[in-house]
């Protein structure tokens, strides 16, 4: 106890110390900035007072400046200003003769400055480091302003010392004007320029003694004010010390009793302090003696937290509420806290000390009930999941009870089964749910049970739901027993099994349905087991190789002997090169037929391969498509007919435009014979450039709508008639527009005329708005157009053509044409 006390003793100085420390910062810091912020509002009134008057001489300035200046009476004071005799009508007089004398801002300026310095102290210059007037000369001050206004400052302060006198000094730029010119034009200065400032400077010796006096009051302030807070904190250390030794004699007597006590014990005073513990507390706490916990606070040390990690008030504690409210609280649902950090729950009782009628302090006792926890938890964790695996097990379960089998349990799975809520399903029988018949069947096979002690089940059962459609149910039912071996319940569990039956039902359907697809559509499939070597085929390939099922070696060999000697080895080299690459294959090959005909049939197969790489197994489809074959055949004979008689007609409606324009006699197939070349110069596949080449040939099929005294004209078109002629592309399009064609025929005739840049006719269509074919044609066209006759010039030539093509490559024509016209030229072309 001696130990403690001498422990307490020196925390108590310890902590006066710290508070001493603390005060002496507290007050350090508000010096520090109470002469801040003298200083800093020294300054700023400093800094104000000379912008404001600056801003007022300014002022003044401006206005004199934009008023052309001021003309007073000529006197001894106020002489004509020599440095204004270029200025017009400086000198006037009035009409009662009185002389006048105009003054400029600076001169006037000069002189108010001159008179402020006597009156108030306040001082004013116009400096310039190249002042017109000498006496505007910068001093050392004003120099070192101006210099910093040449590199972009603003305005410049600080003090200075004149005269022996102590200034503040402000000075901002003066900048060219335009009605400053009147008076500086004269001397070179220009718009704009820096041509000096006006210096402002205030007298701050009395201010500065003011508030060097200020400094010191606060200095002083503080000073005295630091000294009472050291002594009462002595003051307040020594108190505090006797009560220290009063309250140990206390606690030496109230421990031996304490420590006796197999329950965790401690005090603490009104302030949470604890004041005293017994043995079992510090070794619940986990410390290694009390002197750890004496004298601190307590509910910071061991119960700062609540379980769920939240902070815990003081003033929420029940060990607070004790010591104000003056009542006993008793708590199992909180937690303490160890010295290592960890955490464990207590139930505990908090009783209030009160001496005269008044709570002095509390004592708490509790108890580590981490145990009695762990337990209760077990069973309520235990209770919970067996009623989780009940509730969420994908069965019906349900519990009967063994007198009358009414339901004593339903899970969620059995609502959603028989679409009755629990509630209508708890305390009633199968009579109350069930038709007569249907409930009587259920009870006698509860009743047998129950007699058997043996598990029954059935396999499959219907029943009728809420909503009157019928379940199917896998069933199992088994009795439970008391001590004695009476059935007290009856426990039953039901899968339903109605999805697994319609599917079983349907799949039997789908088989035979599949069978007859198979057979409708010629489909038939296999599967060859590669470990066993046994190959297995659908009737329909039986069918389709028209083999007998009971004469067939059922093996891969006996597969390839019945495909066509000619494919044999590719269907063979197919399938192994599938198992080597471990991937699927599709194939067409042919049957020969023992009477000689020829099936043609595709086949398609994958396999199925170990983590190794071995093969296991293929599955594969057959279908006849010998009927598919030989109408393709037959469609591709037809369509070539087809063809012909469509190039024959174009070919003819070709001619038919050309007999109307004798004068571009084969234009048109000479436009298409160039189109084509260009098209296969870029790369276009044949049935693309195939349809080049019947719109190139019938291009100009609108023609026929123009007449041929305006085709056949031997000079140039007037400009009705190159209208009339500017129709064609219109026409044609008109005329081609509801023929389907497999190729944008129609399009090449409506926009052979479109420009790249948009300037062509008649959409003025741009760029890739054009159809590809048409801007193939479009070159094609104006070259062949160019390099021949025409009624009203001779040809032009091939040079003048391709001239034409390069020049506008990008801007009329595009340029990806115009490079393979200029390459299939280059290679020899000619017009045939």
């Amino acid at each position: 106890m001696r130990h403690a006390e001498h422990s307490r003793i020196r925390q108590l100085w310890r902590n006066i110390r710290l508070f001493m420390a603390v005060w002496t910062l507290v007050i350090g810091g508000s010096l520090v900035w109470s002469l801040y912020y003298q200083q800093h509002g020294f300054e700023s009134a400093l800094h104000a007072e000379a912008t404001s008057i600056h801003d007022m001489d300014m002022a003044y300035r401006y206005w004199i400046v934009h008023s052309g200046g001021i003309y007073v009476p000529v006197s001894d004071k106020t002489p004509p200003n020599p440095l204004l005799s270029h200025v017009p009508e400086r000198d006037i007089t009035t009409p009662s003769g009185k002389q006048l004398t105009l003054l400029n801002s600076a001169y006037l300026l000069r002189l108010v400055h001159e008179d402020m310095a006597h009156g108030s102290g306040l001082r004013a210059h116009i400096a310039s480091l190249k002042p017109i007037n000498p006496v505007n000369m910068a001093d050392n001050w004003e120099r070192q302003a101006l210099e910093a206004f040449k590199r972009g400052s603003k305005e410049w302060a600080s003090v200075d010392a004149m005269d022996g006198k102590t200034y503040y000094r402000y000075m901002k730029p003066m900048v060219t004007e335009q009605d400053c010119l009147k008076c500086h034009a004269k001397y070179g200065d220009k718009l704009g320029d820096i041509r000096g400032g006006v210096s402002v400077s205030i007298p701050i010796d009395a201010l500065l003694r003011d508030d060097r006096n200020e400094r010191i009051v606060l200095i002083g302030g503080h000073g005295v004010i630091w000294g009472l807070g050291l002594l009462g904190l002595f003051l307040g250390g020594k108190r505090q010390r006797r009560v220290i030794l009063d309250a140990e004699q206390s606690e030496a007597e109230a421990t031996l009793l304490a420590n006796s006590i197999a329950h965790a014990i401690y005090g603490q005073d009104v302030e949470g302090n604890c004041t005293f513990v017994n043995e079992a507390c510090v070794k619940v706490l986990g410390y290694n003696d009390a002197s750890e916990l004496l004298g601190r606070k307590m509910h910071a040390l061991i119960h700062h937290t609540r379980p769920d990690g939240s902070p815990y008030p003081y003033e929420a504690c029940p060990t607070y509420r004790s010591i104000h409210e003056g009542r006993s609280f008793y708590v199992d649902d909180e937690v303490l806290w160890r010295k290592d950090g960890s955490s464990f729950p207590v139930e505990y009782w908090s009783y209030p000390v009160m001496q005269d009628g008044q709570a002095r302090g509390a004592v708490v006792t509790f108890l580590d009930i981490t145990e009695q926890l762990r337990v209760k938890d077990e069973l309520k964790h235990s209770q919970v999941l067996f009623e989780a695996v009940i509730e969420n097990i994908p069965a019906m379960v349900f519990l009967k009870r063994a007198d009358d089998l009414r339901f004593e349990l339903f899970n969620r799975t059995g609502e959603k089964l028989l679409g009755y809520s629990r509630v209508d399903l708890l305390g009633k029988n199968d009579h109350d749910l069930f038709p007569k018949e249907q409930a009587d069947f259920f009870i006698q096979k509860d009743r047998e049970v129950l007699a058997s002690h043996r598990l029954l089940e059935v396999p499959e059962e219907p029943i009728k739901a809420a909503d009157g459609s019928e379940k199917w149910l896998h069933t199992f039912k088994i009795g439970l027993y008391d001590e004695k071996g009476q059935p007290s319940h009856l426990l039953g569990i039901s899968v339903d099994i109605t999805a697994r039956k319609k599917v079983e039902d349907e799949l039997r359907e789908s088989e035979a349905k599949l069978a007859e697809a198979q057979r409708m559509a010629h489909l038939g499939h296999w599967h060859l087991d590669l470990a066993k070597n046994e190959l297995k085929w659908s009737d329909e390939i039986y069918r389709i190789f028209e083999i007998d099922p009971q004469r067939f070696g059922a093996t891969y060999e006996a597969f390839l002997d019945s495909i066509h000697p000619d494919d044999r080895e590719a269907v063979n080299q197919a399938y192994t090169n599938s198992l080597k690459n471990r991937s699927s294959y599709r194939i067409e090959h042919r049957l020969l037929m023992k009477d000689g005909r020829v099936k043609y049939v595709e086949e398609k197969c994958e396999t199925t391969f170990a983590e190794d790489g071995t093969p296991l197994r293929s599955l594969g489809t057959v279908q006849d498509v010998t009927a598919i074959r030989f109408s393709e055949r037959a469609l591709r004979e037809h369509q070539e007919v087809l063809e012909q008689a469509l190039e024959g007609t174009i070919h003819t409606v070709s001619m038919a435009v050309e007999l109307r324009d004798p004068y571009t006699s084969g234009h048109q197939r000479r436009v298409a014979e160039l189109a084509c070349a260009i098209g296969r110069a870029m790369g276009l596949d044949d049935e693309r450039i195939k349809g080049i080449r019947l719109g190139a040939t019938i291009h100009d099929i609108g023609k026929i709508a123009v007449p041929a005294e305006v085709l056949s004209k031997p000079s140039r078109l007037t400009t009705i008639e190159y209208q009339i002629v500017r129709e064609h592309a219109v026409m044609g399009y008109n005329i081609l527009k509801d023929v389907k064609f497999p190729w944008p025929v129609a399009e090449i005739a409506h926009q052979h005329h479109e420009r790249m840049d948009g300037s062509g006719y008649p959409q003025g269509l741009k760029g890739e708005a054009i159809c590809l074919e048409a801007r193939i044609v479009a070159v094609a066209d104006v070259v062949e157009s160019m390099a021949s006759h025409r009624p009203y010039r001779p040809g032009l030539g091939m040079p003048a053509a391709l001239d034409e093509i390069a020049t506008h490559r990008g801007v009329l024509y595009d340029a990806q044409v115009v490079d393979a016209c200029r390459q299939v030229l280059d290679a020899g072309f000619e017009f045939t």
